[in-house]
């Protein structure tokens, strides 16, 4: 009898963790700063630990989230075919794009790795894999975020976009402004494509916003990511920690009625990165 139950509360604990497999891990998600954004607003320091800056030759080109300690996830479209990984740094633990302070890493870049199926317009398989020169030590400024278990569906709640990317077209972020965060709901993909045909000339057979996608923003715009942000993480919280559902990939300008925010779906191409990268 006694035998029978320590079997079955084995296989349930077996179980569990074969649930959770791919989520999260107990060091992924937890900022050691609650996060209590409503609107658009300033980070503080430390809110998003995962939250890193591509820089070319010293300059920001789009944002990513660290995974792992040597390991992180941007937008394929942030690196030209012909890039060369010599001529970027990841830039992490940072809240401003200023001065770098002792509490910021700038590691550079061992290699980079695109999606196969990524289409070079960036509306299919719009992820790279970058493997940092070394692993990071993980502190209060540098954490990784947690990954979506393959195929899971995003969380119930509003997730939220965060990046130093432009406040408006043509209006940078100042240097001395801080990390931006915004939360957006998440819109299906048959409504996303629905909005995006709006005066488009392209048939509603035709999918402009193609599978391995998921739109977040409003019909009416005013909230979005803009440009800047791209590679940069599509947030939720779930059971107490954050996972990484999107990454930033492309939109019709920045927070436009009819135009929400496309980002590469998580889920969907996890397999993918859980076959390159070890947790």
């Amino acid at each position: 009898m006694r035998r029978a139950s320590y079997l079955q509360i084995l296989l349930l604990l077996v179980l569990g963790a074969a649930g959770t497999q791919g989520r999260k891990s107990a060091t992924c998600g937890q900022p050691r700063v609650s996060s209590r954004i409503v609107g658009g607003r300033d980070a503080r320091d430390g809110e998003w630990p995962w939250q890193a800056s591509i820089q070319h030759r010293g300059a920001h080109v789009c944002g990513r989230s660290l995974i792992a300690p040597q390991w992180v996830l941007t937008a394929a479209h942030c690196f030209p075919r012909r890039a060369l990984p010599v001529e970027y740094r990841v830039r992490l633990g940072a809240l401003h794009l200023g001065p770098t302070s002792p509490c910021t890493l700038s590691v550079p870049l061992r290699q980079v790795l695109l999606l196969p199926d990524y289409s070079e317009d960036g509306a299919r398989g719009d992820l790279a894999l970058l493997q940092l020169r070394r692993p990071v030590p993980l502190s209060a400024r540098v954490q990784p975020v947690c990954l979506p278990v393959p195929g899971d569906r995003p969380p119930p709640g509003t997730p939220c976009v965060t990046g130093w990317g432009s406040l408006r077209p043509g209006v940078p972020l100042p240097e001395w402004r801080p990390l931006q965060g915004v939360r957006v709901p998440l819109l299906d993909s048959p409504t996303c494509d629905r909005l995006y045909h709006v005066g488009a000339e392209v048939p509603l057979a035709k999918p402009i916003v193609l599978p391995g996608s998921l739109c977040a923003g409003y019909p009416q715009g005013h909230k979005d990511a803009c440009q800047g942000d791209s590679g940069g993480p599509l947030t939720c919280l779930q059971s107490g920690s954050w996972v990484l559902v999107g990454v930033v990939s492309w939109g019709k300008g920045c927070a436009l009625p009819n135009s929400p925010g496309v980002y590469t779906n998580m889920a969907t191409y996890s397999p993918w990165i859980q076959a390159h990268v070890s947790f």
